[in-house]
């Protein structure tokens, strides 16, 4: 692999920015050339310090600060400030198997496809996660099935590798959310009739904890972009709503 630019949306995460080292490990074994772009978004813990810290270590590494609480402002932030074309939007959690991006980056390189997801709800994606997850998970599904109709055919929430020429008007025009971002990267690329293609992942979730605040934010924000003006222009204008 060669020349990929990956992106961290990170807020408070004092305790898992330590991942990032091993994330660069890997990098080290299997990209030629590579950036790393964490962008730290309404941090109120030492997250921002300890990006200052990593930066002194790592030559190809950039950070942001954003004192938004958006998940949506820092991947447009990472986007805007990256300089390769083949763009990974990564989590600091480090849940998901990382050979998706060797798989993503062959099938990016074909130039067949502009977008490769990684959705858990794959037939052939390998999850252990806690049940409660699972449920809530199900059931956010069938909340955004009803609302999005056929534009939703798998798990949104997915991690994800693209080409930042052709998913230009994608990015530009997400919203900025931040629960919902990553459901209104994967809804626009519908719209759009952009070539994605799914494949599976392998992922390790051991976050048992229920946050009804994002429940209840990821709902709102879903509402909002569902009758906001991108969504009913897009869609009547690619979809002949």
């Amino acid at each position: 692999m060669n020349s990929i630019s990956f992106i961290f949306p990170v807020r408070n995460e004092e305790r898992r920015l330590d991942n990032i080292n091993l994330f660069i490990k890997w990098c080290k074994k299997n990209v030629k050339s590579f950036e790393i772009i964490l962008i730290s978004n309404g941090s109120t813990d030492n997250t921002l310090k300890i990006l200052k810290k990593i930066k002194k270590k790592y030559f190809f590494l950039k950070y942001f600060s954003l004192n938004k609480s958006s998940r949506g402002l820092a991947i447009k932030t990472g986007i805007k400030n990256s300089k390769f074309n083949i763009i990974g939007i990564c989590s600091i959690d480090n849940a998901w198997d990382l050979n998706f991006y060797k798989k993503s980056y062959k099938i990016l390189k074909n130039k067949e496809f502009s977008i490769v997801f990684g959705p858990k709800d794959h037939s052939k994606s390998e999850i252990y996660r806690p049940l409660i997850r699972s449920i809530i998970s199900f059931v956010c599904s069938i909340f955004l099935k009803i609302v999005f109709g056929n534009l939703i055919t798998e798990d949104t929430q997915c991690i994800k590798m693209f080409k930042k020429k052709d998913t230009k008007l994608i990015y530009k025009s997400l919203s900025d959310s931040n629960f919902f971002s990553e459901c209104e990267f994967f809804i626009l690329s519908k719209i759009l009739n952009k070539k994605v293609l799914s494949i599976p992942v392998n992922v390790k979730d051991n976050k048992s904890n229920v946050n009804i605040f994002f429940i209840y934010s990821f709902i709102i924000e879903a509402l909002k972009f569902r009758f906001s003006s991108i969504f009913k222009r897009f869609y009547k204008k690619y979809l002949n709503f």
